[in-house]
């Protein structure tokens, strides 16, 4: 297996310079791709110089990566179903006045263990999922969930048939975002929504952190910003209206974790010295993340 090189995921185009070197060095797809929280360090990113996209460059075919993600074990991701199912719920709320209305019919691509489904149900939607790992489609299954197995490019749904379509903290995990926004049109009903969730890289905090933002992981593959988002969804028939930072609640202890996994000074030591009664408190954080809404541009 040899990574190969890719066109600008969003303007296709061919030249780009160096943003960041490996430090890292891991060539295995299963390490790689095999869980979500991924491995800082192991790839090359480029900044395209049409459109400034960042996004690694050599990689992977699509293939060996989607393979990965179907493999995938994620325990730890799915410890903190409870939490996640709270954070989707509160963020349905707060962005009512721009979505479909009660009843109405929604899909979430890359659902992992359904969080997102749940707390849909809870909020009155019909809600479906698809996620390519078989270890979360099986939790999910076993909630009472409606998941399928795959990838946007191997569904089965019918044409129009959804009032929203959500990509949360997906699109930069997508060998080719392109393509799957295409198709999520194609699903969606004229009046129908787009949600997508992603790590921003246009984030002060983004811009602090540098070439040490802690999400430039093995997992994914694009870095986004709200104008490349942007950019993307007018080239696949979207309009961005509506942008929104995204906070979630999580259990302190797993935000440790996380950020020990992440690489962040001084957290591996603060961990080790934090009570096991404090690790369960949950709190809301914001880490850089960012909630787009867009509709099908006419």
């Amino acid at each position: 297996m040899k990574r190969i090189e890719h066109n600008c995921p969003i303007c296709d185009g061919n030249k780009s310079q160096i943003f960041l070197l490996p430090s890292v060095n891991e060539s295995d797809p299963a390490k790689l791709y095999g869980a979500a929280s991924g491995i800082p360090g192991t790839q090359q990113l480029v900044k395209c110089l049409n459109c400034g996209m960042i996004f690694e460059n050599p990689r992977y075919d699509a293939q060996i990566i989607v393979e990965g993600y179907m493999a995938s074990k994620e325990a730890e991701h799915d410890s903190q179903y409870p939490m996640r199912v709270n954070s989707f719920y509160r963020t349905l709320k707060k962005h009512a006045k721009y979505l479909p209305e009660f009843g109405a019919k929604v899909l979430d691509i890359g659902t992992a263990g359904g969080a997102f489904l749940d707390a849909a149900k809870q909020y009155g939607y019909d809600a479906y999922g698809m996620e390519p790992s078989a270890d979360l489609v099986a939790r999910g299954k076993a909630r009472g969930l409606q998941i399928e197995q795959g990838t946007i490019e191997s569904h089965s749904f019918s044409q129009a048939s959804f009032d929203m379509v959500c990509l949360w903290d997906v699109i930069e995990h997508l060998p080719n975002p392109k393509l799957a926004l295409a198709e999520a049109r194609k699903l969606l009903k004229p009046n129908g929504i787009l949600l997508i969730n992603f790590p921003d890289m246009g984030t002060w905090q983004a811009k602090f952190a540098g070439r040490r933002f802690w999400w430039i992981l093995s997992v994914h593959l694009h870095h986004f910003t709200k104008k490349s988002i942007g950019d993307i969804c007018l080239r696949t028939g979207f309009e961005a209206f509506h942008f929104q930072r995204y906070w979630q609640i999580l259990e302190f202890g797993y935000l440790e974790r996380m950020a020990v996994h992440y690489k962040i000074p001084l957290t591996a030591l603060i961990t080790r010295l934090t009570p096991e009664f404090i690790q369960k408190i949950t709190i809301p954080y914001y880490a850089s993340q960012t909630t787009a809404l867009a509709r099908i541009k006419t």
